[in-house]
C-alpha cells in the first residue's frame, strides 16, 4: 500500500535499534508540527521537528547524550511526552536498569515554537525529582483528558520490579511521585515453581475521555525465560492512579497508602493465560469509542515446555505463535479474538503488535516482519468478526518492531503516522517517518475481503 507521506529523516543511523514497540511515545504532534527522537549512527541522541503543512525538516543532536554501558542494549529506548500548559517538550533516553535520563524544554517550546532547533531551547538533564528511584527500564510519557502529563517507569528487575508513577505540574515545572509503587512484586505463584517475585510488563498506559486511567498488564515471574509471562490483567483508576478497581469497579488498591496492585488481588485477570505459553509483554493496548480497552498481543493457543529452557522459545513454538485480539465491552465482559495473525514465514518470529480503533471503532493492528508492515483490520459491524489482513509496506520496511503511532495526529486527522527503517539493509539502517490514512487503510482492507 502506499504511504501518504514518507519522511526521511537520516539515511545512517544506530543500525541496532531505534524502533521499539514499547516505546510511549515515539512520535508526538503539537500544532503544525510533530517530533520523534532517534540514535544517530555515533549513538548521540537527535531530535526530529517535522512541519505537518510543508513537510520541511530539522534536526537537533544533543552532543551530550550518548548511548551508555552496553550500545546493543535494544532496552534502551528514546521517548518523548508533551505538557501543552506550558508548551514545553519532555526526553528521556538511555535506560536498562540505570540512573534515569530526562530533560525537558524551555517554556513555549511547543505552543511557540522557536524557527530553529537549538540547545538553547533545552534545559539541561536533569532529575525528575531529588528522590525519584533509580534503576530505571522502560520510560512512558501519557497525558489525561486535560493534557496533563504523566511519566511512569519500572525501578528493578524483569521479575522482581516496581512500577514507579509521576504527575507533571505545569505551573511550576515540577514533578510528584504519586505511587512509588504500583504492582507489589510479592504473592507466591504456584504454577511457576512457587515464584516469589514478579514484575508486571504494561501494554499502554492510556486515560480515555472522562479522566479514567486503563491499565492491561502481564505478570513475568522470576527467572531466565519470558516463558514465565502469564495472564492478561486489567485494572483501572478513578483518581490519576492513587487507587485502583479491578474489571468489576471493586477497590484493590490505594498506592498513596502504600497499598500496591498484588498477584492475589481478585477480578483482575481479563483472560487466562498460563506460563509456557510463550505470552509477549510489553504489546499494544488502545481505548475505543466507548472508553472500553483493546489488547494486540501474542501467544501459543496451548502451553509448550521446552526441554531445555532457555530465555527465547525454540523453533516449534516460533511456528504456532499467533497475534490475538483481546477486548472489553461496557459490560465489563471480556472478548477473544482467537489466533488472527502469524509471521508470514516459517520459523520466523512474530513481532509485538500494535493496535488502534478509528471513528467508526474498526480495530486496526499493525505488526513488523520480514516481507514488511502486516496489517489487520476487523470490522466493528459483526463484533470484529469480518476481517482482513495485506501488507501495508513492502518487505524494504524490515525492521525488528513496530513502533507506536502519533496518537494525537490519529485522533486529530485520522492519519496513522509512525517510525520506520526503510532502508531493507540489516547492516546500514535508516529513520524516517511515515503516514497512512486510516481510511485508506480501511479501504484497502475492504477490497480484500
Amino acid at each position: 500500500m502506499q504511504p501518504d507521506h514518507l519522511i526521511s529523516i537520516d539515511d545512517n543511523v544506530w543500525p541496532h535499534f531505534n524502533c521499539a514497540s514499547f516505546d510511549q511515545d515515539k512520535v508526538v504532534s503539537y500544532g503544525d508540527h510533530q517530533y520523534t527522537i532517534f540514535w544517530s549512527s555515533d549513538q548521540t541522541l537527535v531530535l526530529a521537528r517535522r512541519n505537518l503543512k510543508t513537510q520541511d525538516l530539522q534536526t537537533l543532536r544533543f552532543s551530550g547524550y550518548h548511548l551508555s554501558l552496553n550500545p546493543r542494549d535494544g532496552h534502551r529506548n528514546t521517548v518523548l511526552g508533551i505538557s501543552p500548559h506550558d508548551g514545553r517538550l519532555h526526553l528521556s533516553w538511555d535506560h536498562h536498569n540505570n540512573d534515569l535520563r530526562y530533560t525537558k524544554s524551555c517554556a513555549t517550546f511547543l505552543t511557540d515554537p522557536p524557527e530553529e532547533l537549538t540547545w538553547a531551547n533545552f534545559e539541561p538533564a536533569q532529575p525528575l525529582t531529588d528522590d525519584a528511584p533509580q534503576r530505571v527500564t522502560y520510560p512512558r510519557f501519557f497525558n489525561d483528558h486535560q493534557d496533563n502529563l504523566f511519566f511512569i517507569y519500572r525501578t528493578g528487575s524483569s521479575g522482581s520490579g516496581d512500577s514507579v508513577l509521576s504527575k507533571y505540574d505545569a505551573n511550576k515545572a515540577q514533578w510528584t511521585i504519586t505511587s512509588r509503587c504500583l504492582f507489589s512484586k510479592e504473592g507466591t505463584y504456584a504454577p511457576w515453581e512457587n515464584s516469589t517475585s514478579r514484575n508486571a510488563y504494561l501494554h499502554d498506559v492510556l486515560f480515555d475521555q472522562t479522566g479514567r486511567l486503563h491499565i492491561t498488564w502481564v505478570y513475568r515471574e522470576v527467572g531466565k525465560s519470558w516463558a514465565s509471562n502469564h495472564d492478561l490483567h486489567y485494572a483501572f483508576s478513578d483518581d490519576e492512579g492513587r487507587t485502583w478497581q479491578n474489571n468489576a469497579g471493586q477497590h484493590i488498591a490505594d498506592t498513596a497508602q502504600g497499598d500496591p496492585i498484588t498477584l492475589d488481588d481478585p477480578g483482575i485477570v481479563a483472560h487466562a493465560i498460563p506460563t509456557y505459553s510463550w505470552l509477549m509483554n510489553q504489546c499494544g493496548m488502545t481505548l475505543d469509542i466507548h472508553n472500553q480497552p483493546h489488547v494486540a498481543t501474542f501467544h501459543m493457543a496451548e502451553p509448550f515446555v521446552p526441554e531445555e529452557l532457555k530465555h527465547d522459545p525454540p523453533t516449534e513454538v516460533l511456528n504456532r505463535l499467533a497475534i490475538h485480539h483481546y477486548w472489553r465491552t461496557p459490560d465489563g465482559t471480556w472478548h477473544n479474538s482467537g489466533p488472527i495473525l502469524h509471521a508470514p514465514e516459517p520459523d520466523e518470529r512474530i513481532k509485538r503488535p500494535i493496535i488502534l480503533t478509528d471513528a467508526h471503532n474498526n480495530i486496526i493492528i499493525y505488526t513488523a516482519s520480514s516481507k514488511g508492515h502486516q496489517c489487520h483490520v476487523a470490522f466493528a459491524k459483526d463484533q470484529y468478526q469480518t476481517r482482513s489482513t495485506f501488507q501495508l509496506t513492502g518487505s524494504e520496511f524490515n525492521i525488528t518492531d513496530a513502533s507506536k503511532p502519533d496518537r494525537r495526529l490519529l485522533k486529530s486527522e485520522g492519519m496513522l503516522s509512525f517510525t520506520v527503517d526503510p532502508s531493507g539493509d540489516s547492516e546500514h539502517r535508516s529513520f524516517a517517518l511515515i503516514d497512512f490514512s486510516l481510511d485508506r487503510i480501511v479501504k484497502e482492507a475492504e477490497s480484500h475481503l
